[in-house]
């Protein structure tokens, strides 16, 4: 009766030895994901740091009118949702907000439209993110006096990073 006490405690001892030794842990997933992201880098031709670069970059770029400075970002889209005729796009386009969802888009492109934003419409990038323009201008100096007058309209409710100015990558847009 000892002996089978003392194996059925020895087998529990390793048993749990052995469990404890599978469990993920934060280290397991760290070298598992950095083994994804390298693997991806090397597919893509593209490190990390690259992308890095490309999304300060874009976070700094100013448009700079009258001693303005407007934040502004290059960014490749294409027309969303048949909001508006691509030739319609124009240069500087005054984004108010982005979401993941087109229904939540279209919301909102719709309530700009009842305040007066006529021109509003739907831009969409390459990861399926649908910006919300309120309108789009051919020179900078348009795009600053509406950037300036959406910031001060009260029935336009925007929140940081929001509003800044979107300029196509591929102008004019296809």
């Amino acid at each position: 009766m000892k002996l089978m006490f003392k194996a059925a405690m020895a087998f529990v001892v390793i048993a749990s030895f052995a469990i404890s030794g599978c469990k993920t842990s934060e280290e397991n997933y760290k070298a598992a994901y950095e083994i994804a992201r390298q693997k991806k880098e090397e597919a893509s031709g593209v490190g990390s740091d690259v992308y890095d670069k490309m999304k300060k970059e874009a976070i700094d770029t100013r448009l700079i009118v009258d001693g303005d400075s407007l934040p502004m970002n290059t960014v490749n889209v294409k027309v969303a949702a048949q909001s508006v005729e691509p030739a319609e796009v124009k240069q500087y386009n005054i984004v108010v907000n982005g979401f993941k969802q087109v229904f939540n888009a279209k919301s909102q492109m719709t309530r700009l439209k009842a305040a007066g934003y006529t021109g509003a419409f739907l831009l969409e990038n390459a990861d399926a993110l649908y910006y919300v323009v309120a309108g789009s201008y051919m020179t900078a100096e348009e795009a600053a006096a509406a950037y300036n007058d959406i910031v001060k309209d009260r029935n336009v409710v925007v929140k940081a990073p929001y509003p800044w100015i979107l300029r196509p990558a591929r102008f004019p847009v296809m």
